[in-house]
This record gives C-alpha cells, structure tokens and sequence, in this order.
C-alpha cells in the first residue's frame, strides 16, 4: 500500500486524493507493558467500529505498540501517531543545562519512535508534540521553542526522509513560525459557527501552500443532562463544526475522541465527556453526525451550486494546453462548461484542444489577453465566470470552493492561491519566491482588492456591467484593473484559500526577468489609468496586503498576546514588511546610480560614500532575503545555493520592471487615454491662465482636460472629491500644478494650474546638500544643479507644455443652435 503524501493543500495516496476523516484515541491507563492503550481486544473492538463509522484515520498521542499499528492497518485505517516527550513545562527556573537535556532527550524519543515507524504505510505522519503551554513558549522564548522543534524535524527526517511530520499547535500558540513541517495541525474548540469558520480561514494564511488538519475538535456532552440535552448539543455543535471544515477547504479533522475512556498522566478523567461513545462503548448521538459527514465531499455541502464556466485563453500554449485541459475536463462540479479561447496561435494549441471533446473552442485573431479573456466570457453560459491561465491546471475541488467563496450577495468575484507544481525544475521554485509574481492582496481574511488572473471568478452580471477586460492590456494588468473596477462599482471581491490551482512559472531567472520587463510595461498602463491609486514614485497605494501563497515570513509577523500574555487566542498579523517592499523597488533602483559614482571616489573621496552605502544596504537586502527564502522539499539543490538564487532574483527584480515602467510610461498614458477635442480655440489670459468656450458643465470640460494632458504624456492624478482643484499634474520631483477650472465668466470656462512646491522632497534635497557642501563643495555644487534642473522641469511642465497640449486640443468648431 502507497504511503500518504501532501499533494497542495490536501492529501494523496498513490495518486488518488486521501480522505482525511480523523478521529483521536487516548491517553489510556498504561497497561501490562507499559503503552498507554486499551487491551489488543479492545483496539481491535473500537478499530472495527471505527472503520465503519467512516473514518480513515486515528490520532494517538503516543507512539502506537505494534499491536495497534497491525489492527489500524488490518481495519485500513491511517494513524497521525503522536510522541509524548517532558517539555521545558517541568523545568523550574531559568537552567540552561536543564534546557540542553529536555532537547536532547526529546531528540533521543522522537529518533526512537522514527525508528519505529519508518517505512510503515499505514502511518499518515509523526506528530512532534501536543500543545506546548503558551507561558512556555513565553518563558522560554519564541525562537527557542521553534529551534527545538526544527531538531525534532531534522532527527526524524535523518531516519526517514519520507515520513511527514507535523505538530499539534493550538490558538495561545497560533505564532510559532513552524513553516519547515509538511502540515499544519491545529486544536481548536469554537463553539460558535461564525468563529470557526472565520478562524479556520485565517489559520489557512499561517498553512500556506501546506495541508491544514483541525487535530482535535468537538464539544462536550455535559454531565448527564436531563432527556439527554448534552449529548444532543455535542451532536449538533459537531454537525457544524464538520460542515465548516468541508467548506473552508480543511484537508483533515480529528474528532476528540473516540470515548470517555481517556487518562491524563495516571489519572482517569471523568469530568470531561467528549467521547463519540461513552466510557462503556455505547455510542451517543454524535457518533451518527460523523458517520454521515465522514462519507461527503465538498460536494454535499449545499444542493445548489450555481452554473460555472471556466474560460482557458491561450496564445501558443501547446506545451501546457494538454495538462491543464485533462485536470478541468476530470472535474466533476455539476454544469460545468469549459471555455478554451485560441488568441490566434500559430503553434499546436487548437489542435490539442479539439482532441478534448468537453472543452469547447472559441478562436480569435490574435488581440492580446483582455480581448482573448472578453471573448471568453461573451461565450459563456453560466453564472459565474472562471479564468485559468493555460499554463495551470486546477485541484480537483477547486470549482466548488470558488463557488463557496460568493457568500454574500455583494461579493461580485472570487479568487484563490497558486502554487507551483512540485515537479517543476528548481529554477521555477526560485521564481515562485521572487517577487513581481501572481500574488493576491487581501484586505481581510476572505475579501480582496486583488486577485491574479490565472485563478480568478467574476459573476458574468458584474462582468457584463464592468465592460469585462480593458483591451489595452494586452498581456498583464487586466487583473488588477478589473478588480479595481469591480470594486468602484460596490462590489466585494471575496478569497476562499482552498480554491487551489497549480501555476507553471518562468523555469529560469532569463525567462522570469523578460516577463518582469513586460509587467513594467503592463504597470505603466495601469497607473495611466489609475493614477490617484500610485504613489509619485510609481508605487501602488494598495488599501490591504500583499500575500503570497506560501507560509508566511516570520520576519513579517506582528503578535497580539493580549494583556500580560494571557489571550486566549495570540493571533498572527502580517505586519512590518512594507518598508521592506519599499527597499527593494525603490531602494534598489536608486542604489544603480550611486554605484555608478563610486569609481569617481579617485577623484574625490566623497563621491564613493554613495557606492558604499548603496553596496552595504544591497547586501543587507540579499540576506534579509535569502534568510526569508525556504527551499521546497526535496528541491535537488543545496539549501544555500537556492536561497542566494531567490536573493538575486530579488534584487534584479525592481531593476528591470522599473526598467520598462519607465521606458513606456509616457507611451502608457498616451494609450490609455483616447483622443479627446476641446471646443476652442483655447483664448490666453493674464497670469497663465487660458479661456475655453462653454459647451457643457464645467465638470465634463475638465475631465476632458485631464485626458488631454494624459494623452500628452503628463502624469495627471483625478480629483477625489476632497480637493478644492481639479487635478494634480505631477511636473517633476519637486514640481506640483494644480488644475483649477471655474465657470466664468457666463459661456466660458477659465483653467489654470497653481503651482505647489512638493516641499518634503525639497527640504530633503537642501538639507542633504548642506550637509555635503561642508565636505566637498562640488559635489554639493553637482547636487544644486541636478535639484535646480528638476525645479525648471517641473515649471515647464506644469505651465508652458500644460497650455500647449490644451491650446492644440482645443479646435473652433460650430456650436448646434
């Protein structure tokens, strides 16, 4: 029999996906020798029972004797076998060397118990530990706790590299950075639907690309309630609890437990009945509950699942066009259509795709992504509208879960993680850690402001009201500006984190760089069209944060402990890592330049100062960011040589995608502003201001204004509704013109531009050159005359090129009576 695999975010035995239906068993009194287990009769009774109760696997908290192990298998059930070690909890005091040998003896048991189980199939994972208590982890320190347990992680794979392993954390704990083993398991008792559900979401965000399992849930039967109103509240608590865990996607739940029967140390517990059977066996109601849901899917969540097509476009597609048809033409969401849209290939793609008879083929003249992704939805069917890019392929659930994901009326779309295939050669891994890639960017655990279009989904009525893709973008960015329309339009864009496809990345650093060119060139159109949504510097103002779809960066983590520690749920928040971002597409670019200078230090030794900070803080950058790199397991490369890889491609990133938002910004916004005239001629008036002839509101004349000076090549930022002006037109570094227009006198409509001077970049640039002047008056002479320079750019922008692109817009023409 296969051993069981992670496959995504779910399991896999021998290809097929493995049910994770779990339930624990134990502590028990020890018996005649030593294991802590029931009689091999009594396994052998409640093994059976087990098996046809549904579930597949058995959680112990101990390291199951042989004879268990040998009924587990016979009943085919998979045991999650749990190693019992003292933890720094016994420790009195602060002792170093008593610190030194709880490690070392838990090394010693969890290498015993490796030994034990390696190779067995019918062993699902080692669980290294059960809830170390959160003043522990306080106590003793975060970064302590994680290094032993990344030993455990390390001993165990020394003995058997195969093994999966895991750790039974809970919510005091939710913060440990346990990103090195293979699946999350988490202990959590919410007795409140809505809780659960929203803290299972936020729980996959910590899983990342790995499996979550829910170790131990359910409800306690109470203590002989009349008419048996406990039992009945503990079946129906666990009736929902198993239908969240369905629904937000958990790749396995663990009941807790099995029967009443359970000891803690030597002592019997009988003040806690959380047993599906009572102490005698005899089975409660809630038993019935689990059986049920331990036989549905996703599937028997709800009866009524809305109409789907999934709409593939693909441009010369024919290495991927076959993989990523036969996963959607296997999946078995009911009233599926699949959409494959040829943008004009001229390789094999159409041809592959007809060998498929469920997928229907639409073909196009080549026009680019937007046009290929709108003729798509044009054809399709159904209610809601799925993008695939045809260099992925989906889960086999992944339909159903972007289904679930509209869960309320105003949610208009839907998105979801990808994550590259695990056989994807080692320099794809690499990219998939670099950043610029198909990442998502969450305003909260469920909603987005952005999800990538190789896993999107639009309700077709919010496609049809938005206009669908914008046909300039021709390549990438029609992501971004669709989910941004969708938004001004009242709509939510939901995020269900289990709705999982697999993305192919560029397999090496020369491909992945070429595509970062191009998304410069695709960022440029967007910010043409979305200017009030960058910053000066060409950064987006996104409103949530950026997510990738792995476990998050430890280096990122902000910490709610609560007062004095005592939360009961210390729950993690992605924080700190904007400066970090700004570093790299800011802070990287800028440091080319002041590399340039350094061989000019002969001359003047100040002029090296520059090169070295600039040199410094990139070497900081480089191991900041092969530190938060993790190599996939069983990547056929060193761990050092793969993290450098990611830190390059780091730091070659921003150079090249600022690269090509620069060379077509001007050109950006040319083309996203369509050619618009003005009534004219345009009439000089004092003080720089020009006269227009009224034909309409003032307000349609400014907006119009704005397009012309946009289609001139002038970064120009919309109103908001807060400003007295109508427009910022960005002149230079240290240049603002405000755009004020105003309906006077009768018939006319006068515009002009204030000038603003962008007085932070200015204090910056005379304070640094006042700080230079005293140690090399030319270099600070050189740095006056680059400020002064940008000082006359920006007046001739915002003033004489202003009126000239206006004054060439604005044609005579003949008003109609």
């Amino acid at each position: 029999m296969p051993r069981i695999e992670v496959h995504g975010k779910h399991f896999t035995r021998g290809g097929v996906p493995f049910r994770f239906r779990g339930v624990t068993y134990g502590t028990f009194a020890p018996r005649d020798d030593g294991h802590r287990y029931p009689s091999p009769p009594v396994v052998e009774r409640d093994f059976r029972a087990m098996a046809q109760a549904g579930f597949t696997v058995v959680r112990t908290y101990t390291v199951p004797p042989d004879d268990v192990l040998e009924a587990a298998r016979a009943h085919g059930l998979a045991v999650l076998a749990g190693v019992f070690f003292p933890d720094w909890r016994y420790v009195v005091g602060v002792n170093r060397a008593a610190e030194r040998e709880v490690v070392g003896a838990a090394q010693q048991t969890v290498r015993e118990a490796a030994e034990r189980l390696a190779g067995r199939d019918e062993v699902l994972a080692l669980c290294l530990g059960n809830e170390v208590p959160a003043d522990v982890v306080r106590w003793m320190g975060t970064g302590r706790v994680t290094r032993m347990l990344q030993r455990l992680t390390d001993t165990a794979r020394a003995v058997d590299p195969e093994m999966l392993l895991t750790y039974g954390n809970y919510p005091t704990s939710e913060y440990l950075p346990l990103g090195f083993l293979d699946f999350v398991t988490f202990n959590v008792f919410l007795e409140r639907r809505e809780d659960l559900r929203r803290y299972v979401t936020r729980l996959h965000h910590l899983a990342g690309d790995r499996p979550l399992v829910l170790g131990e849930i359910g409800l306690h039967a109470g203590d002989g309630e009349p008419d048996g109103e406990g039992e009945k509240r503990q079946a129906s608590a666990l009736d929902w609890q198993l239908e969240v865990a369905l629904e937000r996607g958990v790749a396995g739940t663990c009941i807790f437990s099995w029967t009443d029967e359970w000891h803690v140390g030597d002592h019997p517990v009988e003040e806690w009945r959380f047993g599906l059977t009572r102490a005698d066996r005899s089975p409660r109601p809630s038993l019935d509950v689990a059986t049920r849901w331990n036989d549905a899917t996703v599937r028997d969540v709800t009866s009524h699942w809305p109409t789907l097509s999934v709409v593939i476009c693909a441009y010369n597609e024919e290495r991927y066009i076959d993989e990523c048809l036969r996963h959607t033409c296997a999946l078995d969401y009911p009233q599926l259509e699949i959409i494959v849209v040829d943008d004009g290939s001229t390789d094999a793609t159409a041809e592959i795709v007809r060998r498929h008879p469920r997928a229907r083929l639409v073909s196009v003249a080549h026009g680019g992504l937007s046009n290929a992704r709108n003729a798509g939805y044009a054809a399709a069917s159904g209610t809601v509208v799925a993008y695939l890019d045809a260099d992925a392929y989906p889960s086999a659930e992944w339909p159903y879960y972007l289904a679930l994901g509209f869960d309320s009326p105003t949610v208009g779309g839907v998105g979801g993680p990808n994550v590259p295939p695990v056989d994807d050669p080692v320099g794809a891994h690499r990219v998939a850690r670099a950043p610029g890639g198909p990442v998502y960017v969450l305003i909260s655990d469920d909603r987005a402001e952005h999800v990538p279009g190789c896993n999107m989904a639009f309700l077709k009525e919010v496609l049809v009201e938005t206009g669908g893709c914008d046909p300039v973008y021709t390549s990438a960015g029609d992501d971004v500006d669709l989910c941004w329309k969708v938004l001004d339009r009242g709509w939510q864009i939901g995020f269900h984190p289990a709705a999982l496809v697999w993305h192919h990345r560029r397999p090496d650093a020369r491909a992945y760089l070429r595509q970062q060119r191009g998304y410069g060139r695709a960022e440029a159109l967007v910010a043409a069209r979305h200017p009030d949504r960058f910053t000066p510097l060409g950064t987006a103002r996104w409103h949530g944060r950026i997510y990738d779809s792995f476990a998050p960066a430890a280096l990122r983590a902000r910490i709610y402990r609560g007062p004095f520690g005592a939360a009961g749920y210390q729950s993690v928040y992605q924080g700190g890592g904007h400066l970090l971002d700004l570093a790299h597409q800011i802070g990287v670019p800028l440091a080319v330049p002041a590399l340039l200078l350094a061989p000019f230090g002969v001359l003047q030794p100040l002029l090296a100062l520059p090169g070295v900070v600039a040199l410094v803080g990139l070497l900081g950058l480089g191991l900041v960011d092969a530190a938060r790199a993790r190599p996939p397991r069983g990547a056929r490369t060193g761990e050092l040589r793969f993290r450098a890889g990611v830190a390059a491609l780091h730091l070659a990133q921003p150079l090249v995608r600022t690269w090509g938002r620069l060379w077509h910004g001007r050109s950006a916004r040319r083309t996203v502003s369509a050619a618009v005239e003005l009534l004219g001629p345009a009439v000089p008036a004092t003080g720089g201001a020009l006269v227009l002839p009224a034909d309409r509101q003032r307000a349609a004349i400014a907006a119009d204004v704005i397009a012309v000076l946009r289609r001139g090549g002038l970064r120009v930022v919309g109103p908001t509704g807060w400003e007295d002006y109508d427009g910022v037109v960005r002149g230079s570094a240290t240049i603002d013109g405000l755009l004020v227009t105003s309906a006077h006198p009768e018939g006319c409509v006068q515009l002009r531009t204030r000038l603003r001077l962008r007085t932070r970049s200015l204090l910056v640039a005379v304070l640094a050159i006042a700080i230079v002047a005293g140690l090399a008056p030319l270099v600070a002479a050189a740095m006056a005359a680059v400020v002064v320079t940008d000082v006359l750019v920006g007046l001739r922008r915002v003033g004489p090129t202003v009126r000239r692109l206006i004054s060439a817009a604005a044609r005579p023409r003949t008003l109609k009576a």
